[in-house]
């Protein structure tokens, strides 16, 4: 009987447990140089959320915005068909 409760108890621990990487969502970021469309230098960070927003930084503000209906690639293609290089 101490065998079973035994099994019971490892196999509902070994259950409940995970990577810390599982519950990690890794951001896909773009860092463009807005200078060509603003006249000014302002290098812009642009991190996918991974929820149909993205985050922008730039001169250390940040903004979540949505991406209405778009990818992020597809986000990112649209600036540099602007002109505004991203790395």
């Amino acid at each position: 009987m101490k065998k079973i409760i035994l099994s019971i108890a490892i196999l509902a621990s070994v259950s409940f447990v995970s990577c810390s990487s599982d519950d990690e969502t890794q951001n896909v970021c773009e860092t463009c140089d807005m200078g060509a469309l603003v006249g000014i230098p302002a290098v812009t960070e642009f991190c996918d959320n991974g929820d149909g927003t993205i985050t922008s930084t730039v001169f250390g503000e940040s903004t979540t915005e949505s991406l209405d209906g778009l990818t992020f690639e597809a986000y990112v293609a649209n600036l540099k068909l602007l002109g505004i290089t991203c790395n």
